[in-house]
C-alpha cells in the first residue's frame, strides 16, 4: 500500500509515453472504434499504465484509467456512462472530499472521477465530475468531447509526449 500523498505525487510527476524502450515526443492516436489502448509509461524509472477504453455498444461509455504498472495499484480513472458504488464505511482518515458521498451510487449518467485513497480497494471512492477539478464533465460530442477528455486525463497524469489525433472518434 502507499499513502494518498505518495498516490499524488505518482500522478504529479512528468512522465512519458514508452514505445520498443523508446521515450516518446509524440504519439498518434488512430481510432478504430471502439477506442482501445494501452499505454505504458515511465518517470524516474517508475512504469505506469495508461489504458483508454470505450464500450462496442455506447460510444459515449468511456473509461481513462492510470495505475502504478508494477505495483498493479490503480491511482485515478474517469468514468463516463458506467455505474460505480462507494464503500459503505468510513475509516477515520478519509479525507473530507469523499464523505459526503459514502455509500453513494453513482448511476450511468452520473459520471465521476475514481482516486486513490489508502485503507481501501485502489478506486473504490469516487466523486462526481462536477465536484472534480477534470475539465470535461460530460460527453455530449463523442468526438470532441472525448478527445478534451484524453488530453485533459493526459494533463492531470502529468504526460510530457505529445497527444495528436489522426482521425475523427466516432
Amino acid at each position: 500500500m502507499i499513502t494518498n500523498q505518495q498516490a499524488d505525487i505518482l500522478i504529479k510527476i512528468k512522465k512519458r509515453i514508452v514505445i520498443n524502450n523508446t521515450l516518446m515526443e509524440r504519439v498518434s492516436i488512430e481510432n478504430n472504434f471502439p477506442l482501445q489502448l494501452r499505454f505504458s509509461l515511465i518517470a524516474d524509472n517508475t512504469k505506469f499504465l495508461w489504458e483508454i477504453s470505450q464500450s462496442r455498444k455506447n460510444n459515449v461509455k468511456i473509461s481513462l484509467h492510470f495505475q502504478d504498472d508494477e505495483n498493479k495499484i490503480g491511482l485515478f480513472r474517469i468514468d463516463y456512462n458506467s455505474g460505480h458504488k462507494n464503500p459503505e464505511t468510513a475509516l477515520p482518515d478519509l479525507p473530507l472530499i469523499f464523505k459526503p458521498y459514502i455509500g453513494k451510487w453513482f448511476d450511468s449518467n452520473e459520471h465521476h472521477a475514481h482516486y486513490y485513497v489508502y485503507g481501501y480497494k485502489p478506486l473504490a471512492w469516487a466523486i462526481p465530475l462536477t465536484e472534480s477539478d477534470f475539465k470535461v464533465k460530460n460527453i455530449n460530442n463523442p468526438h470532441s468531447d472525448f478527445i478534451n477528455a484524453i488530453i485533459n486525463f493526459a494533463e492531470i497524469i502529468n504526460l510530457e509526449t505529445k497527444i495528436s489525433f489522426n482521425s475523427h472518434l466516432i
